[in-house]
């Protein structure tokens, strides 16, 4: 329980960082506005789709929540009806494929950006070469 409460904090906490370092050039489709500048101070300068990436924490902890250990639908055993472990997996599911889908956005804004900036942004790819773990991926 704890565990999930932190990750959705973390998550909002990343996830409005970058809504601040965007300020107008953010948008919830995957798109790039006149007079785009690329971002590549805060969040951004660490890997290039941290947004993607505190959704997918926030998720994590949601599903923590929901359904991981010692949470509510354990504990007083209602997760053991048909209906609810049905319920459960179905949830599950839309929070693992919500996750797969902001990831796959990723490579398509990469290829946008690298469109409209050019060698500006294969310069910042080359400083921040992770699109959502540094170190990792």
């Amino acid at each position: 329980f704890i565990v999930g409460i932190l990750l959705i904090f973390t998550g909002q906490a990343l996830r409005a960082s970058c809504f601040r370092t965007l300020g107008k050039f953010f948008t919830f489709e995957v798109t790039i506005r006149p007079n785009h500048v690329l971002v590549d101070s805060g969040p951004y300068g660490i890997v290039r789709h941290p947004g993607y990436t505190a959704s997918v924490i926030r998720l994590a902890g949601a599903a923590l929540l929901g359904v991981g250990p010692r949470t509510y639908v354990w504990t007083c055993g209602i997760a053991e009806s048909n209906f609810v472990t049905f319920a459960l997996a179905t949830w599950l599911f839309c929070v693992v494929y919500t996750q797969y889908s902001l990831i796959s956005r990723g490579p398509v804004e990469d290829d946008m950006l690298r469109k409209r900036f050019g060698k500006e942004w294969q310069e910042y790819a080359k400083r921040v070469p992770y699109r959502y773990i540094p170190g990792v991926v």
